[in-house]
């Protein structure tokens, strides 16, 4: 291999979309079409350099049988001029994190962890890794084994499988040993951990101040478990941990001092994961696009900077989305094989890091191009995704994780309904209104309900407590905002915030109005638990760990449906808090463990 091919092999980009017909010199569109089909100049640019892999999204997918076509098109075009087949993945974790459009959800790891089962996250993690493969897809980027100690954590929260160390790590491992099984790469993530961040590394470069024993205790053991369980491949963080490397830099873009992104630190990947921890397998880092990167760093300088680092595989290194820009992955090429000139990268270890890459390829059996008919492939696929079977285990799973904390005696759940109820549901999403409807009619619900949403910033009105007045039930979805949690970093609940998606002071107004009346109400909290916290005074609180919209017809996750069937009694809670949730003065209201059952 030339050194130009040896640097291909460590590039995995994504064509999420593409906009044909850009004239050379020309600007690609900001949101160009999606890609769930191929075209002429994407072959040429599959064609033009030998890419060790391609990660795809929920948009390249949505379809199982046009996915299959797109995986098989995309690797016959990279072999036209590549005899190594791509490495392609995927996120499909599970729950809020799933891009196989018509594939098995499960209801994530926080609900997982909430069971108590480690059979149950074996087998979702098998079945998940089972329809990928099915599907021409050899990478799970999953699990997602950080430790979500803080509560205002607001990318990771219910992707986690809880705040205890150990309960984690015994996730981690049962998941990642299940993937593995299946025939597919499993990739733990985020190292050297994004369970105690308060910003989201998607719109922020976070700042982790704890001590070196702190993180060995916290953050630390899941990674451990998942490299003793054999873990293939490990994710990077874009985090700075100033007590791991206390490397400061200028930033090049911002001029701000930081400290070295855990994902361009070679104490980080290279010492400590390498040397201290003992990982052989590839390192792959998180989504180089992502603005904890970008805004600090030039795209073409980050790659040079992760691959000084040690790190294998840079992801999605580089924006491409129309012809003029295909050139950009040959300028970063260049200044890798620059900085290999120069002796800022050895040549040993980008051969180290290709044979680390090629050996995976090789356990996968991913050195040869898989030239089964694309409609075999297509027929494999329909029979593996969603079978009824998988199905089955997903429901199973999201009814045992339902998690009761508190229930009034009186007007708890099941709530007791005639065809003359009146059931009022308020939910914090827009998007979910219709999901709320089709569950009722899932469910065969025989009585009246309505549903409404307070998405935004929402004033409680005559007009929501006439619903209010004219219920026998009332179900309030709370949700915490996913860009503003309005939980405080030392786990005090901000009484005033104000998030994206909506304001506290509704689901109060309608609670005190509901309490007032002494009207059955249950506050369903929708996604991370915390928001539970907020309303101590709640008479019944159950939490689901995560909620997403029917998308063509498909749950986006099982959560809620079974939420709603405990309320109603159709099934029962059985699930117990993978987490500790603190009052609004940082006081803990419910221990880890907490779950009542029926």
């Amino acid at each position: 291999m030339s050194l130009e091919d040896k640097i291909a092999q460590k590039l995995m980009p994504d064509i999420q979309g593409w906009q044909v017909g850009v004239a050379s010199g020309g600007t690609c569109a900001k949101f160009p079409p999606d890609v769930i089909v191929t075209n002429s100049e994407i072959d040429t640019y599959l064609k033009k350099y030998k890419f060790g892999g391609v990660i795809l999204f929920a948009l390249n997918l949505r379809d199982t049988t046009a996915g299959i076509r797109l995986v098989d098109e995309f690797q016959k075009s990279n072999a036209v001029n590549n005899k190594i087949p791509l490495m392609i993945s995927t996120d499909q974790e599970g729950g809020l994190v799933t891009r196989l459009g018509l594939g098995t959800m499960f209801p994530g790891n926080m609900a997982m962890a909430a069971t108590g089962n480690l059979g149950y996250t074996s087998q979702a993690a098998a079945i998940m890794a089972k329809e990928l493969k099915s599907v021409g897809i050899q990478v799970q980027f999953g699990p997602d084994v950080d430790v979500n100690i803080n509560p205002a954590n607001p990318v990771i929260g219910a992707r986690s499988f809880g705040d205890d160390p150990s309960s984690v790590s015994l996730n981690t491992a049962a998941y990642v040993k299940a993937v593995q099984e299946q025939g597919t790469v499993s990739c733990a993530k985020h190292f050297p951990g994004h369970g105690d961040t308060a910003t989201d590394s998607h719109i922020g470069l976070p700042l982790v101040n704890k001590t070196r024993p702190q993180w060995e205790a916290e953050d630390l053991p899941p990674f451990k478990a998942a490299i003793a369980a054999g873990v293939d491949m490990i994710m990077t963080a874009h985090i700075q941990y100033p007590n791991l490397d206390p490397t400061q830099l200028v930033s090049p873009k911002t001029g701000e001092t930081i400290y070295m992104p855990a994902t361009l630190s070679r104490t980080i990947q290279n010492d400590i994961l390498r040397g201290e921890l003992g990982f052989e397998g590839v390192t792959v880092t998180d989504a180089m696009n992502m603005a904890g990167i970008v805004q600090q760093f030039e795209a073409v300088d980050a790659v040079g900077r992760l691959f000084t680092a040690g790190v294998d595989i840079a992801l999605m290194p580089i924006p491409v989305s129309c012809a003029p820009n295909i050139d950009n992955v040959q300028r970063v090429i260049d200044h890798i094989v620059d900085l290999v000139n120069d002796g800022t990268i050895k040549m040993k270890d980008i051969d180290d890091s290709v044979k680390r890459i090629l050996k995976l390829k090789m356990k996968y059996g991913i050195l040869k191009l898989d030239d089964t008919p694309v409609e075999q492939k297509i027929a494999t696929g329909l029979a593996n995704v969603n079978t009824a079977a998988s199905k089955a285990t997903e429901k199973q799973i999201s009814d045992d994780a339902v998690t009761l904390v508190k229930n009034d005696p009186v007007t708890g759940i099941p709530f007791k309904t005639t065809p003359q109820s009146n059931v009022v549901i308020f939910t914090a999403v827009t998007s979910y209104t219709s999901t709320f409807t089709q569950i009722m009619t899932d469910l065969n619900a025989d009585f009246n309900y309505s549903v409404t949403s307070f998405q935004g910033d929402v004033e409680y009105n005559p007009t929501y407590k006439a619903l209010v007045d004219s219920a026998t039930h009332i179900i309030i979805g709370s949700e915490l905002g996913a860009n503003t949690p309005a939980i405080t970093g030392s786990g005090v609940i901000d009484q005033g915030a104000s998030t994206t998606t909506y304001r506290f002071n509704f689901p109060r107004a309608v609670l005190d109005e509901a309490i007032a009346q002494n009207k059955p109400v249950v506050l369903l909290s929708q996604r991370v638990p915390y928001d539970i916290g907020y309303y101590p005074d709640a008479p019944t609180a159950m939490c689901i760990y995560g909620v997403k919209a029917i998308t063509n017809g498909v749950y986006g996750m099982p959560n809620l449906k079974s939420g709603i069937s405990a309320i109603l009694g159709i099934t029962k809670p059985k699930g117990k808090l993978p987490v500790q949730i603190p009052d609004t003065l940082g006081k803990i209201l419910y221990e880890r463990g907490t779950g009542l059952t029926l």
